[in-house]
């Protein structure tokens, strides 16, 4: 009885006007109704099981994609969509797919296409039989409904079922009315008796804003084409009504999303514009306008070109290649500006999406670069700045690493100390070298604190040197803490013997000073108590690259200062005072702190460069004790900075060094194995030929193993050629990929076997057609042909002829290759954890080194697959390769 209603059905199909496809999901026709076949212009064997979705559709194949995308995942599609034809030219049509899933799975979906109707052809107004056309009417993907010209429905389709929630019994001679929202009811009569009397032919859409309800009350967007018929003698109308709430819902959202990123463009702190597909912009950042001098200009709504006419044609081009898809990065490039103004640039072009797959514009964020270009020009000059300035100013710096527990010296230091040059400190010769009683106690007692609650400390005591000399120095220290943790002390060490020498001689000691502040190679910078600079010397000159005329009298200590620095330093002082410090105010609190030693700072230089330096700063007091005026004393210490960092950097070199070699030795114990296995398949294989030539009777098979003879011997070149190309690609580390037809390397196989085919009387069966093609590395392909296909033959069962199978297919978007064999099998019991070891053999066979499974185990995960058998003792063995 079903076979009779599948006939019927099929039948039924057949008939219908509108086309009907079965597509699989590899895109391959499976079934096709006869309007369908007739639209093609092919007859049904040429089609079934071999014409493809893209051959079907052509050039219209790139514009369904992303409806295929989404039925491929389960979900049903409806679309409009023009279709070329060699017989009838392009015609549009009304496009639905349905997935068709079972046990949770998707093995294909059907295609349904409708042509669309052209008003223009309409002549005049055709009778229609609801009878004859009831079965296509079902198969319309929107809801169908036919009604009199008194407004009473005749007819719906299951699709009204599905949108509308009625079933057909309960809406069938009731008014049209009933389908609409309460306050619509009234009004729509007086449209339905408007369109009788008129009888015109109304298209899908048409800019109206229509909505029906549901059974539940719900209402929502339609869109509905009418078309008037004729049936014995009664005007009707049909109307084709298509649920179109959740479109609406996306352009509404698409609109506020729109809203949004302008808004959010517009307060960016960084330069960017939004323009449409016509380079109109859409919204425009407040840092470009000022980047591009626009404030107070209207620029939304005008084109890129009308506000940039000298752009030139190559980027006209970039443009382009964005609007289709491209993003065009530049990491900098100079943009020459009117009046000598040129900058750096950094640019950032790309397009933004209406939709997946639909570009709605452009998005350009720029960057302007040219301050950190400018910082690579004086590196050199520093450098040099930095060693005279600690060699002729006596202070050296120190650094003590508590989690390394490593303390550095600078040279200076050293000098004090009257040290070797490679002379080691740690932290308890250090304490040794001062004056045993109160200097000793004093600096133990400050670094002590300086660790566990974190004071800085600043203290003048006595040192006794390594050539027994005493001198008092200056001990400067400061804690740095992260996490609540004292990771580091670091400061600056003066030898002030002279000074506590000479104290009596102050004409010496104010010339010595007047020296020091006139010095070329320290920065040394006055202010008074307002923090205007009034002191500017040489060394802070050079070091920031700024003119005393430019800064004396005019300028603050802020602008060589980062404003991240001086926020950061504000927040510390402020917690230590118990009051909110910022501004110049942090520099004058600093500097009146008693025993408050140098800090790490960085400095701008006018070139925009950035530098570190250990600044101290002091408070200047008259007679009486009052505060008038600050002094900073910066020694750069850019080049222990840097010094730190390439010795990171040497170690992390040796370190891929080390790694690059290892690998390397691995790859070559690899080649020699793989050389000396892919050497012997052909030599064995020349050897078959040679004793079947000798046993064999008759010239003509005779000359057949010749020619076979021959063949090999090629091969064996080629294998010697692949074999220096792969060691090349070891040598490099990479694998070369191509495009490969498991035909083509099984044809390769069979003429490098040829011998042992012949031989054995194997029979080969291959079935591609599933998955034909892989991208893969050729040398590991062949590889793992020769090596699955050759053992197939060597442990052939000595009862039957060997018969081998290959096939292919696809599971979860992965190709697979099976190998199936009826020879004498594997004991997996016994040797399934060593079947693809090294050196590793199961049956008593001279020839078998145990080389040919586990070099293609190690080519398959190579190139990420998975390898795996199935055997049993008497009946053949499987290996199955996930790729």
């Amino acid at each position: 009885m079903s076979s009779v209603k599948d006939a019927i059905g099929i039948k039924a199909v057949n008939q219908i006007p509108e086309s009907l496809v079965y597509w699989d999901t590899n895109e391959i026709c499976q079934f096709a109704n006869t309007s369908f076949l007739n639209w093609l212009g092919k007859p049904y064997e040429k089609v079934i099981g071999k014409l493809s979705l893209r051959d079907a559709l052509g050039q219209s194949y790139q514009k369904q994609i992303p409806h295929l995308k989404e039925v491929l995942a389960g979900n049903p599609q409806k679309f409009s969509l023009d279709i070329n034809n060699e017989s009838e030219g392009v015609n549009n049509f009304s496009v639905s797919y349905t997935p068709d899933i079972e046990n949770d799975k998707l093995v294909g979906f059907t295609a349904y296409y409708s042509q669309k109707i052209d008003i223009k052809e309409i002549t005049e107004v055709k009778p229609i039989s609801i009878n004859l056309h009831e079965n296509i009417l079902e198969f319309a993907p929107d809801a169908i409904v036919i009604i009199n010209s008194s407004g009473i429905i005749q007819y719906v389709n299951q699709q009204f079922e599905h949108i509308f929630g009625y079933a057909k019994h309960e809406a069938i001679n009731k008014e049209i009315e009933f389908l609409l929202p309460e306050k619509l009811k009234e009004k729509h009569k007086s449209h339905i008796k408007s369109f009788f009397l008129s009888s015109n032919f109304r298209p899908m859409g048409k800019g109206l804003e229509l909505y029906g309800q549901r059974k539940n009350g719900e209402n929502f967007n339609v869109e509905i084409s009418l078309i008037p018929a004729q049936s014995n003698g009664d005007s009707l109308v049909m109307a084709s009504i298509r649920d179109v709430s959740e479109q609406k819902n996306i352009e509404t959202e698409l609109e506020e999303s729109n809203k949004r990123n302008g808004i959010f463009i517009q307060q960016s702190p960084y330069a960017i514009a939004m323009l449409d597909k016509e380079l109109r912009y859409m919204a425009v950042s407040e840092k470009w306008r000022k980047d591009y001098a626009m404030e107070g200009k209207e620029i939304v709504g005008k084109s890129y070109y009308e506000l940039f006419p000298n752009i030139k044609e190559n980027r006209k081009k970039d443009f382009q290649a964005c609007l289709a898809g491209k993003k065009f990065i530049k990491k900098e490039e100079l943009v020459f500006g009117q009046k000598g103004n040129n900058k750096w640039i950094k640019s950032d072009i790309r397009p933004w999406y209406i939709t997946e797959g639909e570009i709605g514009g452009l998005l350009m964020h720029t960057e302007d670069l040219t301050l950190i270009k400018n910082k690579e020009k004086e590196k050199v000059q520093v450098e040099a700045i930095l060693e005279k300035t600690s060699a002729i100013a006596r202070i050296g710096t120190w650094e003590f690493n508590l989690e390394e527990e490593k303390l550095i010296w600078s040279k200076v230091v050293r000098e004090i100390h009257e040290v070797s040059e490679d002379f080691i400190p740690d932290v308890n010769t250090a304490i040794n070298f001062y004056k045993e009683g109160r200097s000793r106690e004093l600096i133990s007692k400050a670094v002590a604190n300086a660790i566990e609650i974190g004071n800085s400390f600043d203290l003048e005591i006595e040192l006794v040197t390594a050539k027994g000399n005493e001198v008092w120095v200056r001990s400067i220290g400061q804690a740095e803490f992260m996490e609540g943790r004292c990771k580091r002390i670091f400061g600056i060490f003066q030898d002030i013997t002279s000074v506590k020498k000479a104290e009596i001689k102050l004409s010496r000691v104010n010339e010595e000073l007047n020296a020091m502040l006139n010095s070329e190679l320290v920065s040394v910078i006055g202010t008074d108590n307002q923090g205007t600079i009034n002191h500017f010397n040489r060394g802070a000159e050079k070091m920031l690259q700024y003119s005393k005329s430019e800064m004396i009298g005019k300028k603050t200590p802020q602008v060589y200062h980062t404003m991240e620095e001086m926020v950061k330093a504000g927040k510390e002082i402020s917690k230590k005072v118990g009051r909110e410090i910022s501004g110049l105010s942090i520099f004058a609190e600093i500097a009146k702190q008693q025993g408050h030693g140098p800090q790490e700072w960085t400095y701008v230089r006018k070139d925009g460069k950035h530098i570190s330096v250990l600044l101290a700063l002091t408070s200047l007091k008259n007679q009486q004790g009052e505060v008038f005026g600050y002094l900073g004393i910066a020694t750069d210490i850019t080049e222990l900075v840097e010094n730190q960092n390439k010795l990171k950097k040497a170690n992390e070199n040796l370190e891929v060094l080390t790694e690059k070699l290892t690998s390397q030795n691995l790859q070559l114990a690899n080649f020699a194995h793989i050389t000396s296995h892919n050497l012997r398949a052909p030599a064995n294989n020349l050897n078959s030929l040679l004793q079947f030539y000798h046993t064999s009777e008759g010239q003509e098979i005779k000359s057949t193993i010749i020619e076979n003879f021959e063949t090999v011997s090629k091969h064996l070149i080629s294998t010697l050629d692949n074999l220096v190309d792969l060691l090349k690609i070891q040598h490099e580390g990479s694998k070369k990929i191509e495009i490969l037809t498991f035909d083509e390397i099984l044809g390769k196989t069979k003429e490098m076997l040829v011998g042992h085919i012949m031989e054995s009387k194997a029979q080969i069966i291959a079935d591609f057609s599933q998955a034909p093609k892989i991208t893969f590395n050729r040398i590991f392909l062949e590889i793992i042909f020769l090596n699955l296909v050759g053992n197939a033959i060597k442990y052939r069962s000595p009862d039957r002829e060997p018969i081998i199978q290959l096939k292919s297919h696809k599971d979860s978007g992965r190709i697979v290759l099976s190998v199936k064999d009826n020879g004498l099998g594997i004991d997996l019991k016994k040797h399934g954890r060593n079947l693809f070891g090294l050196h590793k053999t199961f049956h008593e066979n001279k020839e078998a080194k145990g080389m040919g499974l586990f070099l293609t185990k190690k080519h398959v995960e190579a190139m990420g697959g998975v390898i795996s058998a199935k055997s049993e003792v008497g009946k053949g063995t499987t290996f199955t390769i996930k790729f």
